[in-house]
């Protein structure tokens, strides 16, 4: 990926793109310059039984990543990744949401509200008609190009933002963590955002950290083929045998009301049909600095987990909080923000 960044301006008018490499396309206007934003509903790449999408669309996004991208000028703004910079987005390292969220859907069929090309067209829609609404478009920059008119807008000189969707974890995709596309739509008048976040079906949620190259031997769902005729039954986004399933992050102490060392504390959930055995995993912030905890848990029950503070700490400027098995992979994550970590002696608790 030559360019990753983010561009933050507003919505003009959107038209679909419904060619062998669907998608729907945003035009922009920053300052004065306009922009098209690309956003994939369907896979371009591979034999069609591979061209499966899935996608979240996140109401209400609280996280540091919003935070960090209010404060950024209008116009395009190069990342670098989710700790210096604070607003480049990895969807298995941010942890802005679980990979179970996200859903199976096809680019168009039959009937409303049911396709990906009208999910999306019914966000930009929202976006178009609010004036105070701010559009952060997460990807790759291309132009301006001098001598092209833009296909589909008609502008010149052409000016855009494609790879708005999940770049990590499938042949290819090897431009290293916190390079990950998405679209985050801005409302002021409520104070509230909303993001749309996509993967293709042949990539993995568990990555290298030097280059987000798949795993060799974790866990994969399997290619769930087009069928030859009628509607594609909904296919598993996440692996039955994955360390997905196993635990989750059910609260944490951020801000004990004493001393932070010593006082802050994970909550962990068995989400899973037998005991845990927790020797070696580790618990990391956001700066990936590990604690190393042991323990079982039964299926069903949760347990808390003290931080010694040598470790992993975390921030009251808001953070993430990340849990790995004894073989390095993910088994869960959650995010906080600076407000939330504002209230002492009381725990974030992560639905």
């Amino acid at each position: 990926m030559a360019s990753y960044g983010v561009l933050k301006g507003s919505a003009l008018e959107y038209k679909r793109d419904d060619d062998d490499s669907p998608h729907s396309e945003l035009l922009m206007n920053v300052d004065g310059v306009k922009f098209r934003i690309a956003i994939n509903v369907r896979s371009s790449r591979g034999p069609v039984h591979k061209r499966l999408i899935e996608y979240l669309i996140l109401n209400d996004i609280q996280h540091p990543v919003v935070d960090r991208v209010r404060t950024l000028p209008i116009g395009w703004n190069d990342l670098k990744d989710g700790v210096d910079d604070g607003a480049a987005i990895d969807y298995i390292r941010s942890n802005i949401f679980r990979a179970t969220d996200m859903k199976p859907i096809t680019h168009t069929a039959p009937g409303p509200n049911n396709d990906l090309f009208e999910r999306v067209e019914d966000l930009l829609q929202r976006a178009i008609e609010d004036e105070e609404v701010v559009v952060y478009a997460f990807g790759e920059r291309w132009g301006p190009e001098e001598e092209e008119k833009d296909e589909y807008f008609g502008f010149l000189p052409g000016n855009g933002v494609h790879l708005i969707h999940m770049n990590q974890g499938g042949r290819g995709d090897s431009s290293g963590t916190f390079r990950d596309g998405a679209l985050i739509i801005d409302f002021p008048t409520s104070s509230t955002a909303t993001a749309l976040f996509l993967k293709f079906q042949n990539q993995v949620w568990h990555t290298n950290e030097n280059d987000a190259s798949p795993i060799l031997d974790a866990p994969v769902v399997p290619v769930i083929p087009i069928p030859d005729s009628g509607a594609i039954a909904p296919w598993p986004v996440v692996a039955p045998d994955s360390p997905y399933r196993l635990a989750r992050i059910v609260a944490a102490m951020v801000n004990p009301t004493a001393d932070d060392v010593g006082g802050e504390f994970v909550t962990i959930l068995n989400t899973s049909d037998s005991p845990l055995d927790l020797s070696g995993w580790q618990i990391l912030d956001r700066l990936d600095k590990a604690e190393t905890i042991s323990g079982a848990i039964a299926p069903g029950e949760a347990s808390s987990f003290r931080l010694s503070g040598n470790t992993a700490q975390l921030s009251n400027q808001g953070g993430t909080i990340t849990l790995l098995n004894s073989q390095g992979l993910k088994v869960d994550g959650v995010a906080y923000t600076k407000e939330i970590a504002k209230v002492h002696g009381k725990p974030v608790v992560f639905l």
